[in-house]
């Protein structure tokens, strides 16, 4: 299989330029330049340094190319506290999906300190293989250390498409694992789904602050790679009386960054429940003039059983601690139900509820464009509806 960066040796003169506009190290000089595919990043600045036209970039993608010899849909099993995240269920269920349409296996990836445990669970949340690394070496996780061990798993395996959660730790790892590896990511996707005619992924997620909604495709390069944030997908079903395949490997201190360890983890509590988890979430907007009526929504909500949460602008107002903000900059959030109070429905916070079951609006403007996505609008004052919804649950109760 020839490399996409070719050169003609007819045409080339030994003079070195190429090496030398190389920003990546990859172009070394003998006799003719000799090129460092691992290193090489096909950017083309040495085919433009090029006088004599000796370099060219192949665009074609050869037929035995990576992208016709991965296979498998990966799920990075993020583990929480010696549990496994929510968003690692969540991707399994859409990878199951995924593979219907493209007749692929589903298989995770499990990396940590004793968590071999939970390779049964993730063969019974719909993974056809699970490929453990479990070692001492892996207890702290450390972006360097995980991007050594999951670069060497995607190396012997060739994986088609790779998921990952967007959280705190999927979003460096993601990142570090596409720059090592040459291929593209797509991050925070609100869809994913597959190509009927070419088979790719379609890897789908708001752009231009949410503004119109972006289509990627990666035909040339593998794996596949997209993060989705937690909350987005429906969770799998799990089945404990399903099967699979359980791949074990080593891991060695060369796994290991020398040049970087873990000194201290700091945690604070959060007195809020968590809003991945949520059945009910009421949402406070800029429409919420006081902090007293924040509080007494507050306290309905928690009433009822209900999560409370915030758009960025009562998280600015001092109306919600913005631990709770949802949203493009905040969560995601998937309830039964959402009811937004005095939230005017701005792009950059429905970007945060699509995956709401259904959505009550309440608000005192006819023309606020969050009537547009809810399901139930009522256009009231905060304080009137406050007032309403105490009388309606109290009865109910």
């Amino acid at each position: 299989m020839s490399f996409a960066l070719n050169l003609d040796k007819d045409l080339c003169i030994g003079c070195g330029i190429c090496s030398e506009s190389c920003a990546f190290g990859a172009i070394t000089m003998s006799d003719f330049p000799e090129i460092n595919e691992d290193s090489c990043r096909l950017c083309g600045s040495c085919v433009q340094a090029c006088a004599a036209g000796a370099l060219k970039i192949n665009k074609e993608q050869p037929k035995d190319s990576a992208a016709d010899n991965s296979k498998g849909i990966w799920v990075w099993a993020e583990v929480e506290n010696g549990q496994l995240a929510p968003v690692s269920i969540e991707l399994l269920g859409k990878a199951v999906e995924l593979s219907e349409n493209l007749a692929q296996p589903v298989e995770a990836v499990l990396i940590g300190n004793g968590v071999s445990g939970l390779a049964d669970d993730l063969i019974a949340y719909g993974a056809d293989c699970v490929h453990v690394v479990d070692s001492p070496l892996m207890a702290d996780f450390i972006d360097e250390n995980y991007t050594k061990v999951f670069e060497r798993l995607i190396r012997q395996n060739r994986p088609a498409i790779l998921l990952m959660g967007a959280t705190l730790l999927g979003r460096g790892l993601s990142a570090r694992l596409a720059s090592v590896l040459h291929t593209g990511l797509t991050a925070d996707c609100t869809e994913l789904e597959i190509d009927k005619e070419t088979k790719l992924l379609r890897q789908i997620r708001p752009a231009f602050g949410g503004n119109l909604m972006a289509t990627i495709i990666n035909p040339a390069h593998r794996p596949q790679m997209a993060s989705v944030r937690p909350g987005i997908m429906r969770p799998a079903v799990k089945d404990d009386s399903r099967r699979g395949r359980i791949v074990r490997y080593d891991c060695d201190e060369s796994m290991n960054d020398a040049r970087v360890r873990l000194i201290e983890t700091l945690s604070s509590e959060v007195k809020h429940s968590s809003l991945s988890n949520s059945k009910i979430i009421v949402a406070i907007g800029r429409g919420v003039k006081t902090r007293k009526c924040a509080d007494e929504i507050s306290a309905w909500a928690k009433s009822i059983g209900a999560s409370v949460a915030g758009s960025r602008a009562a998280v600015e107002m001092g109306l919600v601690d913005a631990s709770v903000q949802v949203g493009q900059t905040g969560h995601t959030v998937a309830p039964d139900l959402y009811v937004a109070i005095g939230i005017s429905g701005q792009i950059q916070h429905t970007a945060g509820i699509v995956g709401a079951k259904k959505i009550m609006a309440i608000n005192t403007d006819r023309q606020a464009p969050i009537f547009s996505v809810a399901d139930y609008g009522w256009n009231i004052s905060a304080e009137e509806a406050l007032a309403r919804l105490v009388d309606i649950t109290s009865v109910k109760a």
